[in-house]
This record gives structure tokens, C-alpha cells and sequence, in this order.
């Protein structure tokens, strides 16, 4: 009992656990064929598949989390799951999670839309509503649909969903006018949702696993191992799997070692007629040799017939890989430019029958000159240059610029040159259609009257208008940087005077705008003011910045002078033209200012209103200059009787008001009234003119004469009276109980 014991502890704690295997969550969303839950909510598609297997051969124990893509990519970066079988390889995700060596899948975005509805480039989807995956690789990213929509400068209408299948049913349904998926996705699944897939296709990418980071390393490593051993067996699971899911794909799409592949079969065929000579050769030489020996003739004469119909055999399997093959093929002797031999694929493009073309030369397709031609095809014989790019000539006479590969091959003793031609047209209208497009955006900036820049986040000059590049004296344009422009300096703009436009941008990641001091060629000081606008990638992060720069010299003399002349109107408009003293606009104003002021501090406002006595008398005798002048030092003496802080108006004629803030006591009213009176009082004496000048007084105070400043006007006005009818050269008050006070 005891040693059976034993033996089943050790069971429990080594052999169980390695039996129950690896628990390992997957998430899956509904993606067919790569990956989906059946009728019966059974995972099932590609990568289902593929992991079973895997299960099977590493002793996982795997489960399946059901997510939308947004969810799924959380789930894997929270570490809720372990695995999410096929996503795109980027350099941001990779900072996220932790991805296979091993790719198991290559794509690329594709646009899809009903049959009626035609869409040939990029350009069309302008105004377009697309349907697209939330976060999908093909959206965003340096290639992906939103910043080509930027690069061509033209509007789509994007409608999120969660899911290819969500796409494609708002197209058919009507409210989306195109859906952007997966390729594999489309091409499996375009005709339940009557789609086709448009010409219009977004960057390749690579699908690869990826692995939570807080996943033990070793399912990925043990994962990368055993997909390694199966993707170098063409008979493992692995391409078993991709038969049976994606053979439309496969067959839709050129491997990446078919051309290596191409060249490969071409140089075993070099090789094999190189092997055919010289076995017929020494069957020959054999045959002569043991022509006395048939046993041994017989021998050889069997060797020779099977090595000539595996040399056949070998002959007909290149001469099907050359007729069938889509691309353009062709071998031309360089010598002389002979066509030897050309595929259907060339016969079909070039509208020529195959004994037209052997009976051609290429130069009668192609249209250099006779020397351009002869210099390419010997840079092609010496391997100095394989690819070319050439415009050929069609039989129907209708020019197409193609691709050339060329690659030199020994065949029958001589060298010949196996050439494969693809069609650009789309490339090159494509590549038209952008130099179009910046040079319209080129000329829109150009014809921005402004200096306008783009400047790089390291200073350097991205791109200008022509109104910069004037400001280029060298002319050199090369690696120039802003400040060399600006103030010819190998430094950056810094300091209080130069605050530099780019710092600040990156800084604040807003628009900012400051003011330069430069001087031009003739010294002269110029005022400019600069623009600078952030420039974002697609991942959010300022990359550059728009500079617009304004020379605002005039301007800012013609606000100066307008500033002073608006000064100067606002004196005018609130000061007596004569005395210089606030008129009664201003004063009014300050009275309820001050009055409001004395109601927070319950402190008392006094208000003097003045009359100068026997004016008249000087204007009748002496006339208005000299009365004018009285004015004037009566001004002058009036508001050196008061504090700062007080009032002296002139309400027109010989009539003043002073007005007394902040007032404590009656002292302070009483004094003041005192010293005015003194100030005032004076004679006149012009020749035989004799005459008294002095002032009638009248005051009134806030509160206690009255509440509102018209009330106080009118009341100090009233006492002013007063002391007129007490014989002038004295002050009265409204209402005070004070007595009057009359100056010798």
C-alpha cells in the first residue's frame, strides 16, 4: 500500500500536469475564413484549425474568447487573453505586444462596392461614405486609407464599424457607398453581400500572432519552433490548411519566390541543355568504343533513351512554365536585338502572333534609338543593370511604358537575355496624378503673397513658396534651415527679441503668433509678425509646422499714428480747449464714479461750483484775450488749491466746479473753500481799468444734500447763488449749518 501510494503522489505532482497540458486563451472574432463561430457557436475558419493542430503537437489546452477586433486587441493588452491569432505586424503594436517570428499570412486592404458602382483610383472615394474597421491596420498608419485621403487632399466620409461583415451590409444595404476589408476577407465572402473588389488597394501587410506580454514566453517560442518545421515541408498541415481556406487567395496573388523561382527554372534549363549536349556526347564517344560489345551497346543505348526522355520531360515542364505563365516573357539575343522566343502572355499585349515576334527584333517594339538600345541590352549582358523602364509600341500602334527585368542566360553555347515585362500605365498615371497634385499645391502657396515655410522639427526648410526662396540669396536650397533665411544666422532664433516660432509650437502643441525685429539690406528696422501652425502625423505627433511671416512695418506706424490721434480726439472730446481743464462731460462722469465709490465707503463727496465775480467787466473793458488769459490762471491757480486726487472742471464761461473725494470732516471742505477764495481774489489793473477779481462759492455734499450727482449740481448751483446775493467773494453752503464766510 505504501509503495502504491508513493507511486501515485509522484503521478499527481510530475506526470499529471504535463498530461493536462497548457492552458491557453485565444480571442476570436467573426472574420471568415481566417477565423468565426459556426450556427452551433463552434470556433471554426484557418487559424481554429491551425491551433488545434498546434494544441495537438505542443499539449495545449486551448479556449476560445469571443470579441469584436476593438475588444479583442484590449483583451490582449490587458493579458485577459493569450493569443490573437492573425494581426497585422506594425511598429506600434509591437511596442504593445509581443509578436511571432513567424508569419502565417500576407494581405493587403482592398475596396469593395455593388457591380453598378464604378470606382477606378483613389481619387473617386472623394465625398464617398466608406465603411471601416474600428482600429484596422489598413485605416490608419503611415499607408493606410486616412493618410492617402490627406496626401490627395480629398474628403471620405468614414463610418465606423466593428466588423468586415458590418461593412459590407451597409453597402449593400445602401448606406455606405464602398466597405475597405481584408482581401482574404472580400474575396471569400464579397458574393453573399453582391460586392466586387474595386482596383483600388491599400499597403500589404503581414498577419502574424501576437502575444500578450504577460503570457509566458514559451508559447511563443514553442508556436514560432513548430510553424518554422511546417512552413519548410510543402506536405505539412500548414499548407494543407491554406489549400483548404485560402486556395482563392493563392491562386489570386504571385508568391514572394516565384520570380526567384523563374530564374531558378530558367538556369536549370541552361543547365539541362548543357547536360544534354554532353551526355550525347559521350554516348557517342561510348558507343564507338563498345561497338564490338552489343551487351554493353544495349546498355548504353537504354541509358542514353532514358536520360533524353528525362531531358524531355524536364523541357516540357519549362516550356509549359514559359506559354503559361501571366507575365510578359521573352529571350533576346543581345548581339543583334533578335527576338528568340516569346510567351502568350507577350503575344497577347502586344497583339502580335509568336512566329510575328521571333521574326522581330525588340527594337521594333521598343522605342529608343538604335544606341540607347544597344547600351541597355550590353549594361544587360555585363549584369550592371537589371531593371529598366522603357515605352513600348503595341501592334495597333498605342504606346504603354513597361518594366523590364533582365537577366543574362547561357543557352546553346551563347548568351542570351531573359527578359519579363510588366505593364505601369496605372503606376505611372498614378505617380502623374501625385506630381500633379503637388504642383497645384505647390502653385496654391506660391501664390501666397507672404514668406510661407514648412519647417521640420530640427529647423530644416521642408518646403517654401517663392516669396521664401527670395529671401534665399545663395540660391542653394539644399539642407537650409529657417533661421539661415530669416536672420542669416547658422543658430535658431532664441531670446525675448527672437523667440523661436518651432520651440513654441512644440511646446504648447498650438498655434502660435509673435513678433520679429529684422533689418533689410539697407539697415532699415522692419516689424514682422510670424504665424506658426502645428503640422501631425497619423499617430498624433507634431512632425513639422506651417510658418507664414508678414511684414506689419506700415501697419503697426499707421496704428501708432491712429493711436495718437485717437488720444488726442479723446482729450479734445473730455477737456476744455482753453484751460486744458476735464468740461463738464468728463466731470459728470467722474461725479459718478465718485459717488458710487462713496457708497461702498460710506464716505462723503463735496461738490464747489464756481463763479468768477466782475467778469464781465474785463471781457467789456479789456476784451475776450485778456478775459481768456484770466481764465487760464484762474485754471492754473485752481488746481493748485487742490489734492491730486480731486477734480477741477471748467463748465464754460467763467463757471468751475471742483469736486473733493474721500472727504472726512467738514475741516477739510472749509479749508478748501478758504484757500480757493484766497487764491482767486486778485485786482486787475490795465492802465485807467481798475477792477476786483474774486469768486462766489456755492457747495453741496453727498449724502447729505443730495443722493444723485444732477441733484448735487443743481444744489452746489442754488449756493453758488446764495453767495451771490451775500455780496459775492464768499462761500455758501446748500444746507450745512455752517455760517457764511466772506473774505475782505
Amino acid at each position: 500500500m505504501k509503495l502504491s501510494g508513493l507511486i501515485l503522489f509522484l503521478w499527481l505532482i510530475f506526470v499529471a500536469p504535463a498530461w493536462a497540458g497548457t492552458s491557453v486563451r485565444i480571442a476570436l472574432d467573426q472574420s471568415p475564413p481566417t477565423s468565426f463561430f459556426d450556427d452551433k457557436g463552434h470556433p471554426d475558419g484557418f487559424f481554429p484549425d491551425l491551433f488545434s493542430h498546434i494544441s495537438k503537437e505542443l499539449n495545449w489546452s486551448i479556449s476560445y474568447v469571443p470579441c469584436n477586433w476593438q475588444r479583442c486587441l484590449n483583451l490582449l493588452e490587458a493579458g485577459e487573453v493569450d493569443i490573437l491569432p492573425g494581426i497585422a505586424y506594425t511598429e506600434e503594436r509591437s511596442r504593445r505586444f509581443n509578436f511571432s517570428n513567424e508569419v502565417v499570412l500576407s494581405s493587403w486592404g482592398q475596396i469593395f462596392t455593388l457591380p453598378d458602382f464604378e470606382l477606378k483610383s483613389i481619387l473617386d472615394l472623394n465625398q464617398k461614405k466608406v465603411a471601416v474597421l474600428s482600429g484596422d491596420v489598413y485605416l490608419q498608419g503611415e499607408h493606410g486609407l486616412q493618410n492617402i485621403a490627406r496626401q490627395f487632399d480629398i474628403a471620405i466620409e468614414l463610418i465606423p464599424v466593428s466588423s468586415y461583415a458590418e461593412a459590407f451590409e451597409l453597402v449593400t444595404n445602401g448606406q455606405a457607398d464602398a466597405a475597405m476589408a481584408g482581401r482574404i476577407f472580400g474575396l471569400k465572402n464579397r458574393q453573399t453581400f453582391n460586392l466586387v473588389p474595386t482596383s483600388i488597394l491599400i499597403h500589404p501587410i503581414q498577419a502574424r500572432p501576437a502575444f500578450s506580454r504577460l503570457a509566458p514566453a514559451t508559447l511563443n517560442q514553442d508556436f514560432s519552433r513548430l510553424l518554422h518545421q511546417w512552413k519548410k515541408n510543402p506536405n505539412s498541415i500548414y499548407y494543407q490548411l491554406i489549400d483548404k481556406w485560402l486556395s482563392e487567395e493563392l491562386r489570386n496573388r504571385w508568391p514572394s519566390w516565384l520570380w526567384p523561382a523563374i530564374y531558378g527554372v530558367l538556369l536549370l534549363f541552361v543547365l539541362l541543355t548543357v547536360i544534354t549536349f554532353l551526355t550525347r556526347a559521350q554516348i557517342k564517344r561510348r558507343t564507338l568504343e563498345l561497338a564490338e560489345k552489343n551487351h554493353l551497346l544495349e546498355q548504353q543505348l537504354a541509358a542514353r533513351e532514358k536520360i533524353e526522355k528525362e531531358l524531355f520531360e524536364r523541357q516540357q515542364q519549362y516550356k509549359v512554365f514559359f506559354d503559361n505563365s501571366h507575365s510578359v516573357m521573352f529571350f533576346i539575343d543581345p548581339d543583334n536585338g533578335n527576338i528568340i522566343d516569346a510567351n502568350s502572355a507577350a503575344c497577347n499585349f502586344y497583339q502580335y502572333s509568336r512566329e510575328q515576334l521571333q521574326a522581330m527584333k525588340i527594337s521594333q517594339l521598343n522605342n529608343l534609338t538604335p544606341e540607347e538600345l544597344a547600351a541597355a541590352l550590353e549594361k544587360a549582358r555585363n549584369s550592371k543593370q537589371r531593371r529598366f523602364e522603357f515605352t513600348h509600341q503595341k501592334s495597333t500602334g498605342e504606346r504603354c511604358p513597361v518594366e523590364v527585368y533582365s537577366s543574362p542566360i547561357q543557352a546553346g553555347g551563347r548568351t542570351l537575355l531573359c527578359s519579363i515585362v510588366h505593364d505601369i500605365s496605372q503606376r505611372k498615371q498614378a505617380e502623374q496624378q501625385v506630381t500633379a497634385h503637388t504642383e497645384f499645391l505647390q502653385a496654391v502657396i506660391d501664390g501666397v503673397s507672404d514668406p510661407l515655410m514648412v519647417i521640420s522639427r530640427n529647423h530644416k526648410i521642408l518646403q517654401m513658396n517663392q516669396t521664401a526662396r527670395l529671401l534665399n540669396k545663395d540660391n542653394s536650397g539644399q539642407n537650409y534651415r529657417c533661421h539661415n533665411i530669416s536672420h542669416n544666422s547658422d543658430t535658431p532664433c532664441g531670446g525675448k527679441d527672437h523667440p523661436c516660432p518651432l520651440e513654441e509650437v512644440l511646446a504648447t502643441g498650438e498655434p502660435v503668433t509673435m513678433i520679429h525685429h529684422h533689418y533689410n539690406d539697407q539697415g532699415e528696422k522692419r516689424i514682422c509678425e510670424i504665424t506658426a501652425s502645428p503640422l501631425f502625423n497619423p499617430e498624433g505627433d507634431i512632425y513639422a509646422i506651417i510658418e507664414v511671416v508678414r511684414d506689419i512695418t506700415e501697419r503697426m506706424q499707421v496704428e501708432e499714428l491712429l493711436n495718437e490721434n485717437e488720444k488726442r480726439l479723446l482729450h479734445l472730446a473730455h477737456h476744455d480747449a482753453l484751460t486744458g481743464l476735464p468740461n463738464r462731460l468728463l466731470f459728470e462722469d467722474r461725479l459718478n464714479q465718485a459717488l458710487s465709490k462713496a457708497r461702498r465707503s460710506h464716505r462723503q463727496v463735496a461738490l464747489f461750483f464756481l463763479d468768477l465775480d466782475h467778469f464781465k467787466a474785463i471781457n467789456d473793458n479789456l476784451g475776450h484775450d485778456y478775459g481768456d488769459r484770466v481764465l487760464i490762471l484762474a485754471s492754473e491757480r485752481l488746481r493748485s488749491c487742490v489734492r491730486e486726487s480731486d477734480t477741477v472742471a471748467r463748465m464754460g464761461g467763467d463757471e468751475f466746479l471742483i469736486l473733493l473725494e474721500e472727504v472726512e470732516t467738514i475741516d477739510l471742505i472749509e479749508t478748501t473753500a478758504k484757500r480757493v477764495s484766497a487764491s482767486l481774489k486778485h485786482e486787475i489793473k490795465e492802465g485807467d481799468f481798475r477792477q476786483e477779481i474774486s469768486s462766489s462759492i456755492g457747495i453741496a455734499i453727498y449724502p447729505d444734500d443730495a443722493s444723485t450727482s444732477q441733484e448735487l449740481l443743481k444744489h452746489a448751483d442754488i449756493a453758488m447763488y446764495k453767495a451771490k446775493r451775500e455780496g459775492r467773494a464768499n462761500y455758501q453752503f446748500y444746507a450745512s449749518p455752517q455760517a457764511q464766510f466772506i473774505f475782505d
